[in-house]
């Protein structure tokens, strides 16, 4: 077993098994007698575990609410849009520091030499500290809006960092996955601090450039002509030579163990005060109530793999006073189990962006291609991570949904299918939702806020009392310009 020093917060250290293959996390453990420097495998691999393991209402639990995923029914704040300030604290002061640090070390000269390669080839090191940087800091701006970035990670030397605007983030993320990918060579070792992918550095080339067509696709209402930047990031990704993610074996999932620190997060969370919203489960049954917030009539299979029962209904969304007696919950076997694996990124959703960027006008491929392949990718790793058996029933499901496609259109059809598939991936379903509006979500009935469906996450409280000239910076490019949950974030604004 290596020993690896961890910096402070670097405490986690058992095992956690995390891959799109369910291959074994590694040995990480923290030797109080050992190295008093960390060295970027420790540092890499303590990233992708606190990223791994976020739990809680802002860093978990939140858009899943929001996207009425879920319902609760004991306490009810979250689901009814309270505005209180969320925490980015796990993300600067955790991963992305981390990240940082992974790439500063591997970048320094001084530290060049035998005792570096053995961790893997340092520009294959500092790539992969890169997508993962990148991966993070999207969510971190869609959460928020402007947030600092060219001037995070500084420590103790910076305690009251600018914030950049999203669209100069979004700028230099797609330089810095671009980078990332480029400057990585497959020929080469890759890091041993990779817990993700264990080194193999095309898998991440692959998700480097299905990364960059998410963010374009984030983008098409900033930039919808086909021969405008969205557009162009997304067709010069995809036409890259390394590759999309396009299998279930190109995916990355987490897999945890029943031990502390290295477990699923929703099994931190009680599943008591959760329950499937009913506008889920009716979506997913097919049933033409007034709940169903999509156009789908058909019985989804999906709906056995996400739930404990797929014959119970869920929890009505919204409402102060709901009882989850008899309601159907988030299946304890395949999500709210501690080592129940979770999805970072899957094939079916590069489909299904290859699908919308082709009913855009914005790459040659056939559009309903694209939207048969995500379904099935859906299905197909949905049995792959959970043992179950679900991928013959995809097909009957599909040609219902083409005659949707007919009826209501291929942009809508594609945004519920992504609705769907995304269930497990909260943060991106908000963020496609807040881009399309579709499905067609009601807010809460019993609503704290106004009666909107949140926008963004308010900035933490000590941003207004620490860094206030930065913080009221932020504040004025919002839509409107208040730190309320209800604001429009740029690429979210007319």
């Amino acid at each position: 077993m290596k020993n690896i020093f961890y910096s402070i917060w670097m405490f986690f250290a058992l095992i956690l098994m995390w891959s799109c293959d369910n291959v074994d996390f590694g040995d990480v453990n923290d030797n109080p007698n050992g190295a008093t420097e960390p060295n970027p495998s420790s540092l890499l691999a303590n990233a992708m575990v606190t990223y791994a393991t976020m739990t809680g209402g802002d860093y978990l639990i939140r858009p899943t609410l929001y996207v009425q995923y879920q319902s609760q029914v004991t306490y009810t704040n979250l689901m009814r849009y309270s505005e209180t300030p969320s925490t980015w604290f796990l993300y600067y002061t955790g991963a992305l520091e981390d990240l940082s640090a992974t790439i500063s070390f591997a970048e320094d000269p001084a530290n060049q030499g035998a005792d570096l390669d053995a961790q893997g080839y340092p520009d294959n090191q500092i790539g992969v500290a890169k997508l993962m940087m990148a991966e993070i800091m999207k969510r971190v701006t869609d959460c928020y809006g402007d947030v600092p970035y060219s001037e995070a990670f500084q420590g103790l030397d910076n305690l009251s960092p600018a914030y950049d605007s999203q669209e100069s983030i979004y700028d230099a993320l797609f330089e810095l996955v671009k980078e990332a990918r480029d400057m990585m060579d497959e020929s080469e070792a890759g890091p041993t601090g990779d817990v993700i992918f264990h080194g193999d550095v095309l898998k991440w080339k692959k998700f480097a450039n299905s990364l960059l067509m998410q963010m374009a696709i984030q983008l098409s209402n900033k930039y919808p002509d086909p021969s405008g930047k969205a557009a162009t990031e997304f067709v010069a990704a995809l036409n890259d030579s390394n590759g999309v993610i396009e299998t279930v074996g190109d995916e990355p999932w987490f897999t945890y163990e029943d031990l502390v620190g290295f477990r699923n997060p929703w099994f931190a969370n009680r599943t008591r005060d959760y329950f499937l919203s009913q506008e889920f489960t009716d979506a997913l049954h097919g049933y033409a109530t007034d709940l169903n917030p999509t156009s789908n009539t058909t019985y989804d299979a999906r709906l056995e793999v996400y739930s404990t029962d797929a014959g119970l209904d869920g929890v009505p969304y919204g409402y102060r006073d709901e009882s989850g007696a008899g309601k159907n919950q988030m299946s304890t076997a395949n999500y709210w189990n501690a080592t129940s694996p979770l999805p970072m990124m899957t094939a079916s959703y590069t489909w299904l962006n290859r699908a919308e960027a082709a009913a855009l006008g914005w790459t040659s491929e056939d559009p309903e291609t694209m939207l048969v392949s995500g379904i099935e990718l859906s299905y197909e790793t949905l049995d792959a991570h959970h043992g179950t058996s679900i991928s013959s029933q995809a097909d009957a499901y599909i040609q219902a949904r083409l005659i949707d496609v007919a009826n209501y259109g291929m942009l809508q059809v594609i945004a519920e299918e992504k609705w769907v598939s995304l269930f497990g991936e909260g943060f991106d379903a908000w963020a496609e939702w807040r881009r399309t509006g579709i499905p067609d979500l009601k807010p809460a009935a019993d609503y704290i806020n106004g009666g909107t469906i949140p926008q963004r996450y308010n900035y933490p409280t000590e941003e207004s009392s620490l860094n206030n000239e930065n913080y009221t910076k932020g504040v004025s490019t919002l839509e409107p310009a208040q730190d309320n949950n209800t604001s429009k974030v740029w690429w979210a604004q007319d």
